[in-house]
């Protein structure tokens, strides 16, 4: 008291009043109220309000103390500053930090509220020292109810309440709200604001704020910053959005780059996973590729597989049917662990997964597998982020699908040039086993079994023959299976129904061989049949010995065109062949009838030779007779009429035999025993040999007689005789045999000398009417042997080499009275 008031003022207030009263004694408009800083006695800094006004001779002055006015205009300041420093930040989590760690330095409590469900969940929030000393940071990740205050400032954007305690307690609950009684006693002052949040167009969370200084009427400047946050908030989540989009279009452009310079899809499986990894921070990663009813897991990273748990992990998701639900469904799907079947359950919870996403692999609507994006905490999903794992899961199947196209490009290009070489092969060749060699090689080759069979039909096709072998059973050549119902097999039904027959399980199959299937060890058949103009040629066999198996579509395909070529070829080849048998037929023929025009002016020269010489003959036997009773026995002379009659009787056997040649006589045939005339047929030959021949006969006494005519059958096995003698002039062996024929209702006779034998130009005529090596033959005695058993529906065969023999062997049918002919000039 009693002191200058002036004293209480800074030296700069104290030179703006008197700047100030200056200017007003100079008469200058000057507002006579202003703010300025005034000193306590303490030594505290007030804001004060100066208001001067004239009374009487003096100046009076008012002093407004306006502290707490000038604090919360400097709040409201860096409230402002606070919502416009928010525009320069680029992510959720910088406007969500920046907006919390300003209302901390304004020294105001504040929670961030978000719904979940039908309440509301408590997240960051902050409450100073200054409002509750035992507490510097309020509860997070709580769920409560839905207070007034939250559900008005939910509808109307913003509002305010003066009662913060019953607020805390409806949000807490009862019980909650009694552990927290003193704590709410200390606020119980302060108003509640509160603000929604909007983001992306929609409202996300409310912010609640509380704090010395703030009042209802600041509820426009917290409204304010409400929509400078929201607008932070937006803009970050188009600037994240943004960002996410070039993160998964570079991703995806490096995905398409790998996908388009891998050489295989196993390639591409490692960095396409790193890719996916990189943008969505999952732990594992599982791609599963369907094979046959099943699926196979073909790649997985992050899952520490064995074999073992390979096989077992892709068989629990195949048994579970969710991959089927994705991929009819065609989008992935995002679940978490509690929400998969209970196998797959139990399994991702063993490997510590919570979260899953499972994205369809599908080119043109075709499913060409799954991909499972795994991981060990919880997750939320952006649709951005499904969109990129479909995208991705787009790239695994093009990858996957152009892998499966290519190499099935190659295969069709290899099937080709395979068909075209079996093409080639097979036209080479007309040799039937060279044909079902390369056919039955082929077939094996082109549908990769280790077996495979060409089966042909016998002549009476009822029963088929295993003619070419390709694999490990060439034991089998030869067997073989009936081809007529009811014993057929699955070989004998494609046989006969000329269609395809496949066996998937041969050791289950009725219709399969069992005794083939044993001896061929045989897991599945393919049986095809080869046709040539709707008629069955025979039977082309694929067995798989590894396992049971189906044949594709594209292997049955590549199997019927090896079958097609081998028939044709087949077809060709017996065409081939029947025309030479024609060539060689009519040659045979045409041989024929040269050698019987030939042999029938032979014949009429003999008879007319033999009438001739038959007429002096028989004079000159006359003659011979008379001069005998001539001369007498004993005469000088006697030996010179031998000569002649013996030289005479030689020319009337020569006479004989051209006219038996030229003329035939008809057989007369009857039930004859044939060893007797071997035997007699011996004895005549003794007479005439030139030296010491032993002779050996065996004559089988089982033989039933032979329906033959008798004369002539002596006169060929005498002929045959005499040969055999004449061919051993120093002596040797002559072995006659009589026996049954084997494997035919044949009678064989037999005649074998120990001769020089006969070599290959004379054997290729021995049979040729006057073709003779010996001095005095006529080279008729063999011809008329060969035409008398002809006549008697037999055959003549001839096994000679020079220096060992020669042995004659004639083969009489037993039943053949009917069917004896008479002898022809020509044969």
């Amino acid at each position: 008291m009693g002191s200058p008031a002036t004293l209480l003022l800074s030296e700069s207030s104290m030179a703006e009043i008197t700047e100030r009263q200056s200017r007003l004694m100079r008469g200058e408009p000057v507002s006579s109220t202003y703010e300025t800083t005034l000193s306590t006695t303490p030594g505290e800094q007030r804001q004060v309000e100066l208001t001067l006004f004239p009374c009487g001779p003096d100046w009076v002055v008012m002093v407004r103390d306006v502290t707490s006015r000038s604090r919360q205009r400097d709040v409201l300041q860096r409230l402002a500053e606070l919502g416009a420093g928010l525009s320069s930040l680029r992510t959720e989590s910088d406007v969500l930090r920046r907006v919390f760690q300003g209302l901390e330095e304004l020294g105001w409590a504040f929670a961030w509220l978000t719904p979940e469900g039908n309440g509301v969940r408590l997240g960051q929030s902050f409450v100073p020292v200054t409002l509750v000393p035992t507490r510097s940071e309020g509860p997070r990740d709580m769920v409560g109810r839905w207070p007034a205050l939250l559900t008005r400032a939910w509808k109307e954007g913003a509002a305010c309440s003066a009662d913060l305690p019953r607020e805390v307690a409806q949000f807490l609950g009862e019980e909650r709200a009694k552990d927290a009684r003193d704590e709410l006693a200390r606020v119980a002052s302060l108003p509640l604001l509160a603000v929604r949040i909007d983001a992306g167009g929609r409202p996300r969370a409310v912010l609640a704020l509380a704090g010395d200084g703030l009042h209802e009427e600041e509820l426009k400047p917290v409204r304010l910053l409400g929509a400078q946050v929201s607008a932070a908030l937006d803009a970050a989540l188009t600037i994240s959005e943004l960002s996410a989009q070039n993160a998964a279009l570079a991703a995806l452009n490096r995905l398409a780059s790998e996908a388009a310079s891998a050489p295989h899809p196993r390639a591409f499986f490692g960095p396409g996973t790193e890719e996916i990894i990189g943008l969505v921070a999952c732990d594992a990663v599982a791609l599963l590729l369907p094979r046959e009813s099943e699926l196979e897991l073909a790649y997985s990273r992050g899952l520490d597989l064995r074999d073992a748990d390979e096989a077992r992990f892709a068989r629990v998701w195949s048994a579970t049917g969710l991959c089927k639900q994705v991929q009819q469904e065609g989008t992935p799907r995002a679940m978490e662990t509690r929400d998969c079947p209970e196998g797959l359950r139990e399994d991702l919870r063993q490997r510590g997964v919570h979260t899953l996403v499972i994205v369809p692999l599908r080119v043109r609507s075709r499913d060409v597998g799954t991909l499972g994006v795994l991981f060990r905490e919880p997750r939320h999903f952006t649709p951005l982020e499904l969109e990129t794992l479909q995208a991705m899961g787009t790239h695994f199947a093009a990858a996957i699908e152009t892998h499966r196209l290519l190499q099935e490009l190659r295969g069709r290009a290899e099937d080709m040039a395979l068909l075209h070489e079996v093409a080639r092969a097979l036209a080479t060749t007309l040799e039937l086993d060279k044909l079902l060699a390369t056919g039955v090689t082929s077939l094996a080759r082109i549908i990769d079994t280790p077996d495979a069979y060409v089966l042909m039909p016998n002549s009476s096709r009822e029963w088929l023959e295993i003619r070419a072998v390709s694999g490990n059973h060439p034991e089998l050549l030869g067997r073989c299976l009936p081809a007529s119902a009811p014993d057929a097999s699955a070989t004998g039904l494609g046989f006969l129904s000329r269609e395809l027959i496949m066996v998937e399980d041969a050791v289950t199959d009725v219709r399969v061989d069992q005794n083939l299937r044993e001896s061929s060890s045989a897991q599945a058949f393919l049986v095809l049949p080869l046709v040539v103009r709707e008629r069955p040629v025979g039977v082309m066999v694929a067995t798989e010995t590894r396992r049971p198996r189906r044949f594709t579509p594209a292997e049955i395909e590549r199997a019927s065109a090896i079958a097609n070529q081998l028939a044709l070829a087949l077809e060709g080849a017996r065409l081939v062949e029947d025309l030479k048998d024609s060539y060689v037929e009519l040659a045979r023929t045409q041989e024929q009838l040269v050698r019987r025009e030939r042999l029938a002016a032979l014949g009429e020269l003999s008879a007319v030779v033999a009438h001739e010489v038959r007429n002096p003959l028989g004079a000159i036997f006359n003659s011979v007779a008379s001069i005998r009773r001539i001369i007498g026995p004993g005469s000088p002379a006697e030996p010179l009429v031998d000569i002649v009659a013996e030289e005479a009787d030689r020319l009337n056997r020569i006479v004989a035999d051209l006219l038996t040649f030229a003329r035939p006589p008809a057989p007369h045939p009857h039930p004859v025993p044939l060893a007797p005339l071997v035997e007699d047929a011996v004895r005549g030959a003794l007479a005439e040999s030139p030296g010491a021949v032993r002779v050996e006969l065996d004559l089988e006494e089982d033989v039933p007689p032979v329906t033959v005519d008798e004369r002539m059958m002596r006169q060929a096995f005498l002929n045959l005789a005499i040969n055999a003698m004449q061919a051993m002039p120093h002596g040797g062996r002559l072995r006659a045999a009589v026996r049954r024929a084997a494997g035919a209702p044949e009678v064989m006779v037999e005649f074998s000398d120990t001769g020089p034998g006969i070599t290959a130009e004379v054997r290729a005529r021995i049979f040729e009417p006057f073709f003779t090596t010996k001095a005095k033959g006529t080279g008729l005695g063999l011809a008329v042997v060969k035409r008398i058993i002809e006549s008697h529906q037999g055959h003549l065969t001839l096994d000679s080499q020079p220096g060992h023999g020669t042995c004659f062997r004639l083969y009489l049918p037993l039943d053949s009275p009917a069917t004896t002919r008479p002898m022809h000039a020509m044969p």
